[in-house]
């Protein structure tokens, strides 16, 4: 047979299969997981682009950098040469006064006529919330909780430096906000030239210049280069990847959370896609046997079906991938209605990998039981009980496994989520497929021993206990899949919010001297608040030895400039709470010698390893030892964590401060009013900005997590009717044999819901505490969550498994119960 002819009779068979819904459970199946990958993942994209996004506003640009001295004429030079977009600022400390309130010291940012670079503040003004590039002359801004502090109002006049200037605006949102998402005393926005004019960039002036620069990322990449090669201390580099470590880790979290939802959705689609094929292969093994007497050879079997399965295949994708463009419109406005916030354009990329991951799964799910059909036997049209056969089921699973491992891979991009969504599928599977084996057998025995329709179906059963395992496999993988995602989706996902909805401090103090502990203590008393304990915090800089020396490559980006960087050490006479140990092992206080504990990911990005000795200068004092342990931070805990830990011994004798996180009201100026009193030198850090953006970000994940739940539960829907199609022509002739010996409808109902829920109670149970395991370990490996084991997931489990196997048998038997037994014995054929 010519190709043309081939193609002909593909599309005829095609053509016919679509118009009475032969191909239905596959190509919904299809439609769903292209769907999914294509349209969620754009939205996710979308979404991860605005967070980007949301970086470059915290930086203020593409990249900043800072000097604490005028050092940054090269970097203006550097940009105009590049031709980047920049602006100035400057910040220092002076102080800041007013009628209402005593002077106190606040932080001053002043923009230069050339700011901001990527959009102007939100402030809310005597006219209302507006949005503004700057102050104007002889005017400035106070954020809200320096409003509260200086006790003014707009129009009231602020002292800055002894120089009166009115209160013009209270800011909202700024959007070059530092990267440290701090506030410390009342933070000032001013002209830089309300700041000239006051004298306070003078010599010997502590102030931080600044420059920010955005434009095409090669010039970016070039000037951030420069900028680095020629750092002096106290100068510093910022791009997008020196987010604080908590907005970090909520970002990542987010995305490995989204992650996981669309390897399910597109597994659980992948596992209907294959039931669907084959029950499509075992449906035409009279066609081909037919064909092969008729003379058509393996090549003209396969070319008929692999046509078929191509044309309608590529038209599910192409609709799929039109729907997807459509649907993250639509999701993308409503998503951003809901954030009041606009995100990126789409990208084409996510939908390019929808397309790739559909025709992926077509080749290794729907693509193999077709195949076989080409072994096919001539004689199988006189024999219907002539085995085909097939190539190895080895090599079918290998393919299919090679096929998940893919879809895992591509969707999740992460090996530990992979790993453990991958691994617990296929353990809950073989669980499973054991479950469903001992089901056949032992019913077998108790059905020998009953009577009447009980006996009937707990015997077909065990009969036909090839598809009873695929049943309870396919039912009990999928529900496994439904429920994992309602249990990240819920009680992960609360856990986690928690952590900044709750009780989480929202204010740093800092600079508490050694023997102002007494004092503070008694102010928070007082105050009736709780802080998490006092830490040393010591100033330190590493001196050595550098990654070169050790034999190893240069940190680069965020470690090159982290290691130029004054660190904050403190110590520990046990592991802090939130810290996890992940290598080595946590000193003993009382015998400890010299030793160092690291944060993971700050130890990789300065190339250090478990064993290094590494030296700090502490104020000319040089402290030596040997790294330990590594330990993993919960950043988003918001109590005083530390990179780099030294043991009690060393840090006995290091000048230090101590720092401590404290929980107060949303906008409480008491505890800085007190403090600013009775310890004149701690000062307050309002961290409720970062709490803001993390719960931004939580929020958005939340959103888009919801769109895909639907597809999730859509493709579990899929995978349930899969499994119950796959028996239902013979039980279609079962039921008019039965009818034709006197069996009333309602025993033929009872029969099937027998049956099914048996099936059902089976997949649900298993499925519930596979998914409470792997919900746990995901939790743990993956999210960096606490443990997570919800006792009424796994009821709920198993009486929606029972539940749903007994209504889908059900739902796609009941046309029948009632029918003819000449419409019976009609359809079955």
């Amino acid at each position: 047979m010519t190709f043309a002819g081939t193609m002909r009779m593909a599309t005829r068979q095609a053509w016919q299969g679509w118009r009475n819904g032969e191909f239905g459970v596959l190509l919904a199946a299809l439609f769903v997981a292209v769907l999914a990958l294509a349209g969620v993942g754009s939205i996710a994209q979308r979404t991860t682009d605005a967070l980007a996004e949301q970086s470059r506003r915290l930086v203020g640009g593409d990249a900043a950098f800072s000097s604490d001295d005028r050092a940054i004429d090269a970097a203006q030079r550097d940009a105009q040469r590049l031709h980047l977009r920049m602006f100035r600022s400057v910040e220092l400390a002076s102080m800041v006064g007013s009628h209402e309130a005593a002077p106190q010291l606040g932080t001053l940012k002043a923009l230069a006529d050339d700011a901001p670079l990527l959009g102007p503040y939100t402030v809310r003004t005597a006219q209302g919330v507006q949005r503004l590039p700057r102050p104007a002359a002889g005017t400035l801004w106070l954020s809200d909780t320096g409003a509260q502090r200086m006790r003014s109002k707009l129009g009231g006049m602020v002292e800055v430096g002894g120089r009166p200037l009115r209160l013009a605006g209270i800011v909202v949102e700024e959007p070059d906000r530092p990267l440290n998402g701090v506030e410390l005393g009342p933070r000032v926005i001013l002209p830089l030239s309300e700041v000239e004019a006051g004298g306070l960039l003078g010599p010997g002036a502590r102030a931080t210049w600044r420059v920010a620069v955005t434009g095409a990322p090669v010039a970016i990449a070039q000037w951030v280069k420069a900028r680095e090669a020629e750092r002096m201390p106290g100068a510093r580099v910022e791009t997008g990847d020196d987010l604080s470590p908590q907005l970090r880790n909520a970002l990542e979290r987010a995305q490995r959370f989204l992650s996981v939802s669309l390897v399910l959705t597109a597994a659980l689609a992948a596992v209907a896609i294959g039931m669907a094929a084959r029950q499509h292969a075992e449906r035409h093994r009279q066609i081909a046997a037919t064909l092969r007497a008729l003379g058509a050879g393996q090549r003209d079997i396969v070319g008929l079906y692999v046509g078929t399965l191509a044309i309608l295949g590529g038209i599910a994708i192409l609709a799929a991938v039109i729907a997807a463009a459509v649907l993250q419109q639509i999701a993308g406005a409503w998503i951003a209605e809901q954030l009041g916030t606009a995100l990126p354009p789409a990208r084409l990329l996510p939908l390019l990998q929808g397309a790739l991951v559909g025709i992926w799964i077509l080749l290794t799910f729907a693509l193999p039981p077709l195949l076989a059909l080409r072994r096919v036997s001539a004689l199988a049209v006189l024999r219907s009980d002539l085995r085909t056969p097939s190539p190895p089921a080895l090599l079918l699973f290998a393919l299919a496994l090679l096929g998940l491992l893919a879809l895992f891979w591509q969707a999740a991009g992460n090996a530990q989520a992979a790993g453990i969504l991958l691994g617990g599928l296929l353990a809950t599977t073989l669980v499973l497929g054991i479950a469903g084996w001992a089901l056949a057998a032992l019913v077998a025995r108790a059905g020998r021993g009953g009577s009447g329709i009980t006996r009937y179906a707990l015997l077909n059963l065990s009969r036909r206990h090839r598809l009873t395992v695929a049943q309870v496999v396919a039912l009990g993988t999928s529900l496994m899949a439904l429920l994992l995602l309602l249990l990240v989706r819920t009680d992960v996902w609360e856990q986690w919010q928690a952590t900044v909805r709750g009780d989480a401090p929202n204010r740093f103090v800092i600079n508490v001297q050694p023997e102002q502990r007494p004092a503070f203590d008694a102010v928070l008393r007082r105050l009736d608040y709780h802080s998490v304990g006092l830490s040393p915090l010591i100033r330190a800089r590493y001196i050595g030895p550098s990654a070169q020396q050790r034999g190893r490559p240069a940190p680069e980006g965020r470690g090159e400039r982290l290691a130029d960087r004054e660190f904050n050490l403190s110590t520990a006479d046990a592991l802090p709470a939130g810290n996890t140990l992940k290598a080595g092992k946590f000193w003993n206080a009382a015998t400890a010698r010299n030793e160092f504990s690291v944060e993971t990911r700050f130890a990789e990005q300065l190339r250090w390893q478990l064993g290094d000795k590494i030296t700090f200068d502490v104020a000319g004092q040089r402290i030596e030892g040997k790294i330990t342990s590594l330990r993993d931070v919960r950043w988003e805990s918001f109590t005083p964590n530390f990179f780099v830990l030294a043991s009690p011994n060393m840090a006995r004798e290091l000048p230090a401060t101590y720092i401590t996180a404290v929980r107060v009201p949303r906008g409480d100026t008491a505890l800085a009013s007190a403090l600013s009193q009775a310890l004149p030198n701690a000062n307050v850090i309002d961290i409720d900005a970062i709490t803001g953006e993390i719960r931004c970000i939580g929020d958005q994940a939340a959103l888009v997590i919801q769109v895909v739940f639907w597809f999730a539960f859509l493709s579990g829907c899929l995978v349930f009717v899969a499994a119950v199609a796959a028996t239902r022509r013979e039980r279609i002739t079962e039921l008019g044999v039965l009818r034709t010996l006197g069996a009333s409808s309602a025993q033929l109902r009872n029969a099937q819901l027998v049956e099914f829920g048996a099936i059902g109670a089976i997949a649900g149970g298993i499925a519930a505490v596979a998914a409470a395991g792997i919900g746990t370990l995901f939790a743990q490996r993956v999210l960096d969550l606490p443990p997570t084991w919800s006792a009424t997931t796994l009821a709920t489990g198993a009486i929606v498994g029972t539940v749903a196997a007994m209504l889908a048998g059900w739902l796609s038997m009941r046309r029948h119960l009632h029918a003819t037994v000449r419409e019976t014995l009609g359809a079955g054929s």
